[in-house]
């Protein structure tokens, strides 16, 4: 402890430390959730939305995400209705499609 008050440095380091890790947690923490509002059309399943809009996330985590954002019970959809995707872990974004290699346009 008396190192600590003869060495006003390790006293600063420790300053500095303590003030960049609180800034990271505080940023860190606070992450604002945003959502995409879809409405339901005839033949959609959460299946086939989650080929839309699910990016690299796997099928079924993707769909038991979205039933926990709309509080589903089950994986029944019905047209008429809206679902909201929640964007916080995932880049929800339709994919365009599979070019292979050789294909040409």
């Amino acid at each position: 402890m008396t190192c600590v008050k003869n060495n006003p440095f390790i006293s600063l380091l420790i300053g500095v430390i303590f003030s960049c890790t609180l800034t990271f947690v505080l940023f860190a923490v606070d992450e604002e959730h945003t959502y995409n509002e879809i409405y339901i059309q005839n033949g959609d399943t959460l299946w086939t939305l989650s080929d839309k809009y699910r990016g690299n996330t796997p099928h079924q985590d993707w769909i038991s995400e979205v039933m926990l954002a709309n509080k589903l019970e089950t994986q029944m959809i019905h047209a008429g209705d809206t679902i909201i995707i929640p964007n916080s872990l995932h880049q929800f974004s339709p994919d365009k499609g599979i070019e292979l290699a050789g294909d040409s346009k």
